[in-house]
């Protein structure tokens, strides 16, 4: 039997806490109040697959719009009673018209808001612990060069859920029931901005979201590459394969919110890719952790050439 196996079974692998305190980082940006378990699970698999569907959310969703969005667009009419093409918000974002009828609205779902708990907003300061502390350690192995260990890669693979983690412990709203079976057939009224510099902020949000899901992911892979010695090495190629899945994956993801997310057969399409692509990158997820308990596991699996030596040339982080 493989000895990692045997260590699996006779339960002699020791999970780090790094990789244990980040789990609730994924959850956190995934959470969702639609569904049953298996629909929920799978809204955290496409935001792990997505870094802007989760950034999105949190970073352009004022609080007291937290439940609209999860709301379908044909809940949404315009001054003028005709429906909304888009839903309202990010590019195609629209405020709220004051009105009874709107109020009456936002009264029940207000109803499907809480608190969060205070474990709740312990678990995201965990994770948020982490993934600062794993980026300390990894400039600290840039600047320090005589530091023979490997450091804490997962954390800093996952530094772009910390708005995510704020939003949850800062803000600590949380939505638990559906909205629309909170309002059932109820309208609610949108109106273009009143002020340019308010729309002109949205699409500027969104720009600089997008931007930010594809930049932050690639630190992991810098800070990889100029850990001694310094190169782009098995480690460094590792966490290029996350960040390549990501970086397509927002991008798809961005065109996709540009264009209005209108067709039902492109929306199914990439809901699947995104699911796939998601059970992908936590395997991943799994299998570095793994590899950060034993760095001689670099070589079992990937060959000599990804030796952890960090004195020998021949060796490569």
């Amino acid at each position: 039997m493989h000895p990692l196996l045997r260590k699996l079974l006779n339960f002699e692998l020791p999970i780090p806490a790094f990789v244990v305190g980040c789990f609730p980082a994924i959850f956190t940006i995934g959470a969702s109040p639609k569904g049953k378990l298996p629909q929920k699970l799978m809204r955290t698999l496409r935001c792990l697959a997505c870094p802007f569907l989760g950034l999105f959310y949190t970073c352009n969703i004022k609080n007291d719009e937290t439940a609209l969005y999860w709301l379908p667009k044909s809940c949404f009419i315009g001054v003028d009673g005709s429906n909304i093409p888009y839903k309202p918000f990010g590019h195609h974002a629209m405020e709220m018209k004051y009105s009874d009828a709107n109020r009456a609205v936002l009264e029940k779902l207000e109803d499907c808001m809480t608190n969060a708990s205070v474990m709740e907003r312990f678990s995201s300061l965990a994770s948020a612990y982490y993934i600062i502390l794993g980026l300390i350690v990894g400039i600290s192995r840039v600047l320090v060069p005589s530091i023979c260990e490997d450091w804490p890669y997962i954390p800093l693979a996952l530094a772009w859920t910390l708005p995510a983690i704020y939003r949850r412990t800062v803000n600590a709203r949380l939505l638990v029931d559906d909205p629309k079976v909170a309002i059932g057939d109820g309208k609610i009224t949108m109106q273009k901005f009143v002020y340019d510099e308010d729309r002109e902020h949205m699409h500027s949000c969104v720009v600089l979201t997008v931007l930010a899901s594809i930049a932050v992911p690639w630190l992991s892979v810098i800070l990889a590459y100029f850990t001694p010695p310094k190169g782009f090495f098995c480690r460094s190629k590792y966490l290029t394969v996350f960040c390549t899945i990501w970086t397509f994956n927002c991008i798809v993801a961005y065109i996709h919110h540009w264009v209005g997310e209108n067709n039902k057969l492109v929306n199914r399409i990439i809901r699947i890719w995104f699911s796939a692509c998601g059970v992908g990158i936590a395997m991943l997820l799994i299998v570095l952790g793994l590899l950060s308990i034993e760095r001689e596991w670099w070589i079992r699996l990937f060959g000599e050439t990804c030796g952890n030596t960090c004195h020998e040339k021949k060796f490569t982080f």
